[in-house]
């Protein structure tokens, strides 16, 4: 055998004959390289998918995009909801189901049209939608709609168009820069003409149903935006302060029952609003049937009041004012009814009707009714068969003529809510009791962040009610995600009787009615809408917008020149609810197996596609999805929900360029005074995508989602963790035979199984995180995993023996690396795609030809056998390394020992389990804890004192006996001057086993 000396001699340093890992794969990935990473995993692993799968027996995994709005800069919000979807998709894929992800967007509608008319001294050019892209406050953008009002219909909509159509585009390559994958060469978008088309035709259908009508009924409106509202498009100021009165309705017409009392003269209804500038629509007074009503006298008349509320009107008159007096302690309000109040606006009667929201929780008891400005005074009304609808405030919120008809000066031109109420309440003088400010929820518009009001207006409506108890029913063949979210999704179904479809703008869909020029008749049959799509379907909807006859529009049998196109458009949730329309119909089962959006679409686009979904469908409808997954809201450092509005939104960009996390610490370059390094400017550790796909993935969405310093640094931290060890496989694998390695398994030592009975283990646990999209815990496993069962257990053992070891030794353990590799690189493929791509990227060859892609390859689902002797064997490990370790702890804090391998280790006692015994047969123990020698000596203790000792007892859990005793000792070799363990002869001369394999290695 060739002398250990020539490998010595031959090498220039005692480095070149160690093994240690060669790998090119960097520190960081280039943006170049990042670029070709992203067309790798998700455009032509998307487009791979199509070309080479086929459906399964269940068909295509379809998850339906419920689409952004086109309209600003992405958030981290959208980062939330594009990466959650792109994790949905990637672990179908990985299961082997072939994936279709159709993008869409949200183009039409109020916040678009805004920003469009902020342009109006500006040509639409691609710059200026950019520009346009920056938020404007509130009264900018109002001030800017009144300053562009002489912009026709068709400007408009160009100029929408055009922002629409470079936000998209702007906010596509954000999502795609994210590793999302999907059909990004043909997204939907709600302002395509195809779409417009099926979106109409639902409309005719819910027409022939019966489900659409015209109604002049109360809506929700915004004076700001001069449009309805939907509920989905309000938002709710809880401090909201108004002007609340109490204000005597005088009677007419005593109730029967008061009507023969004596000395009851001069009788009013005392009501308590928080509207005065309604009264003048007043046209009821409800009283609840079985609630007791008081007759109070003050001063010279006489006011009706519920007999619980007594206490609170009078803490609410002035201090020198009089005591009520109580002239009549009891009436049921049942025998109120029949009375006659009077309306000195209108100079109308007012009569006194029973309505069962009536309470004596707050107020008086008696309600003011105005149906053109609540529902359920409507409701009351129509009840009551008032069919004549007081509205008289317009559609920037100001008062009409209307109000006060016999001086149409005194409220018209006012402000409802501001001068109109103390018009209102200066204008009845002696009939307001008192009047006190009130602090209130109020709704308010979801852009403009003003006031909604209540506004009876004629507009069309979906009759929710019809379908409702079928909507409700689909529901339980979805599964929730939480599960909470059935319950919230239903409640909000059963709170909806009537849906306001349509919308005063000229940016949206068109709704095909035509109306009369003499009667104001709607004309919506089936025959008109059929017409009316088809020329839209041939033209664009701008067509129905221009200027020109309205003749082309009539279906034969209109008589020409008698009717005129509707302006009206269709709510935006109508255009987004029938998005299912962009995917194909699979009998038996939902057009989409999953939905996911934040918890907001519970009233938002959930319900919207549902109801629009079941409108066109039998009795047995379908939902048009098979489960729903919602996500929480972004919260910032502070704890608070992120919102433009706040100003404490983050842009993606920041979390993959590092800039969010504290900059790098300048290295000093040697040689280089500090004046003379040339770029002072901060250096900050961008990540790339992946650390944003990696918060995501960390994050439990159910709940709402940090966004803060700490969390990325958790996250980075991770990342780099990953990093760093795809690299040291990558640098062990360099040199692995496959073909030369296929014997080595069954000669495998303890820490290979353990880490691969680990693998195993977590491989499966992972598998089912990540089919029921618990990302979260799935990352948490995989994170345990590095750290523990890789970093602090196997690696810290193979280590030595991959770069110090024979060739056996090296092939052996390099077998268990490619295992992990592989394996790891699935568990990761979902969730930085990017890593993985680069890490197959410089793979050696030879196993790159091996292992299928990570991410093209079927995942298997790993069995999850636990073996019990596999378990109670890591257990004896962890305890008899644990107390290894502490007795090392203090041989360090004794100053006796530096580093954790310049020891010896003995195991005494007789509770020595036997697989302890075993290691030490084998010859692995040593290697196991990571020591220079090991011992396992069950007699007494050694008649040879030495320098020092430290000692730990493994003790029993049953009793607390010490079971055997772990002794660290100083080791009886010196040091190698190759591998570093102290089982040399001399400090110049290789310990034995290295002299072995030098001899090896001269072969």
């Amino acid at each position: 055998m060739p002398s250990p000396s020539l490998a010595l001699r031959a090498a220039r340093n005692i480095s070149e004959t160690l093994s240690l890992p060669k790998s090119s794969f960097p520190a960081r990935a280039s943006a170049a390289d990042l670029l070709r990473y992203q067309q790798r995993c998700a455009d032509d692993l998307y487009a791979w998918q199509w070309a080479t799968r086929s459906p399964s027996k269940n068909g295509d995994f379809v998850l339906h995009d419920g689409p952004p709005y086109a309209n600003g800069a992405v958030h981290v919000g959208h980062a939330l909801n594009k990466i959650l979807k792109d994790l949905i998709l990637r672990s179908q894929l990985q299961r082997g189901r072939r994936v279709h992800y159709r993008p869409g967007w949200d183009c039409h509608g109020l916040p678009i049209e805004l920003k469009a008319l902020q342009q109006a001294r500006a040509p639409a050019t691609a710059s200026n939608a950019a520009a346009a892209l920056q938020d404007a406050p509130k009264k900018e953008a109002l001030a800017a709609e009144h300053a562009a009002s002489h912009l026709s219909a068709s400007e408009i909509r160009r100029r929408a168009r055009a922002l629409a159509a470079e936000t998209i585009e702007r906010q596509k390559e954000s999502f795609r820069g994210w590793g999302v994958m999907g059909d990004w060469e043909r997204p939907y978008k709600t302002m395509d003409r195809e779409f417009e088309v099926r979106q109409l035709g639902v409309f005719r259908d819910m027409v022939r149903k019966g489900l659409v009508s015209r109604q002049h009924r109360p809506v929700h409106w915004s004076p700001s935006s001069k449009t309805a509202l939907a509920e989905a498009e309000l938002e709710y100021d809880e401090g909201h302060e108004c002007t609340a009165a109490f204000v005597k309705l005088p009677f007419v017409k005593l109730p029967e029952a008061l009507s023969g009392m004596m000395g009851l003269e001069g009788v009013s209804a005392l009501v308590w609003t928080t509207t005065p500038w309604t009264l003048p629509a007043n046209q009821a007074v409800a009283v609840k049937d079985d609630l007791e009503y008081s007759v109070v006298r003050l001063c010279d008349e006489h006011l009706i009041i519920a007999k619980d509320r007594l206490d609170h009107v009078a803490s609410h008159l002035p201090p020198d004012s009089p005591k009520m007096e109580v002239v009549l302690a009891s009436i049921p309000g049942a025998k109120l009814a029949g009375g006659i109040c009077y309306n000195l606006f209108q100079q109308t009667e007012s009569p006194v009707l029973v309505g069962d929201f009536v309470t004596a929780t707050s107020g008086t008891g008696l309600v003011h009714i105005a149906p053109g400005h609540g529902m359920e005074d409507y409701q009351l009304c129509q009840k009551a068969n008032i069919g004549t609808i007081l509205a008289p405030v317009d559609e920037e919120g100001k008062l009409t003529a209307d109000a006060f008809p016999s001086k149409p000066s005194a409220l018209a031109g006012l402000d409802a809510q501001t001068q109109g109420v103390n018009a209102c309440l200066e204008i009845l003088a002696n009939q307001v009791l008192a009047s006190h400010k009130f602090t209130h929820k109020n709704p308010i518009d979801w852009r403009t962040k003003q006031p909604v009001i209540t506004r009876a207006t004629a507009q069309w409506f979906a009759d929710v009610s019809a379908i409702q108890d079928r909507a409700k029913a689909s529901l339980e063949y979805v599964s929730f995600t939480p599960e909470s979210g059935k319950t919230r999704l239903a409640s909000f179904l059963s709170g909806r009787s009537q849906w306001c479809i349509s919308r005063q703008r000229a940016w949206g869909v068109p709704i095909p009615a035509l109306y009369h020029r003499d009667t104001g008749e709607a004309c919506v049959t089936d025959e008109s809408i059929e017409h009316i799509i088809e020329i839209l379907g041939q033209r664009g909807t701008d067509t129905w917008f221009e200027e020109g006859e309205d003749d082309i529009w009539l279906h034969p049998g209109l008589e020409k020149g008698k009717w005129l196109r509707g302006k009206d458009t269709m709510d935006v949730w109508f255009d987004s609810g029938t998005t299912w329309t962009t995917l194909d119909q699979r009998p038996g089962q939902p057009v989409s197996d999953v939905c996911v959006e934040g918890t907001d679409q519970h009233r938002g686009w959930f319900q919207s596609s549902l109801l629009t979904h079941v409108s066109v469908q039998g009795e047995k409808a379908m939902a048009p999805y098979g489960a729903v997954i919602t996500h929480g809201f972004i919260l910032d450092a502070d704890g608070k929900k992120m919102s433009k509005s706040l100003g404490n939104v983050i842009a993606p960009e920041h979390v993959v360029d590092g800039t969010l996390l504290p900059p790098i610490k300048a290295r000093k370059q040697r040689g280089k005074k500090k004046d003379d390094q040339a770029d002072d400017k901060p250096k900050y550790d961008s990540m790339g995508p992946d650390a944003l796909r990696l918060w995501v993935a960390s994050s439990d969405y159910t709940s709402d989602v940090a966004m803060a310093v700490p969390v990325l640094q958790e996250v980075q931290q991770a990342l780099q963790k990953y990093r760093v060890t795809l690299k040291w496989l990558l640098g062990c694998l360099a040199d692995y035979q496959p073909a030369s390695h296929n014997h080595i398994s069954k000669d495998l030592h303890f820490a290979d199984q353990a880490v691969l009975y680990r693998l195993s283990q977590n491989s499966a646990a992972i598998y089912e995180t990540y089919g029921s999209y618990e990302f979260h815990r799935g990352v948490k496993l995989i994170n345990n995993f590095f750290n523990n069962d890789l970093s602090a257990f196997y690696f810290e053992i193979c280590k030595d023996g991959m770069y110090t070891g024979s060739a056996a030794v090296r092939e052996r353990t390099q077998v268990v690396l490619a295992a992990i590799l592989a394996e790891v690189s699935r568990w990761l493929g979902p969730v930085v795609p990017h890593l993985v791509e680069e890490t197959r990227e410089f793979m050696p060859e030879q196993l790159r030809d091996l292992q299928q892609h990570p991410l093209k390859q079927v995942w298997q689902q790993p069995s999850r056998e636990e073996t019990g002797e596999m378990e109670v064997a890591l257990q004896d490990f962890r305890e008899l390394s644990a107390a290894v370790k502490l007795a090392q702890e203090e041989a360090r804090r004794g100053g006796d020992l530096k580093n954790g391998l310049n020891c010896e280790v003995v195991v005494r006692g007789a509770g020595i389990p036997p697989r302890i015994r075993e290691w030490h047969a084998r010859g692995e123990l040593a290697t196991m804890l990571v020591v220079s020698e090991a011992e396992v000596d069950e007699g007494g203790e050694s008649s040879v004192k030495p320098a020092w000792r430290y000692e730990q007892s493994v003790r029993s859990e049953a009793s607390d006996a010490p079971r055997y005793t772990v002794v660290v000792l100083p080791p009886v070799g010196e040091k190698c001057i190759r591998c570093w363990r102290s089982t040399a002869p001399d400090n110049e001369t290789p310990c034995g086993r290295c002299q072995q394999v030098l001899a090896e290695q001269a072969n």
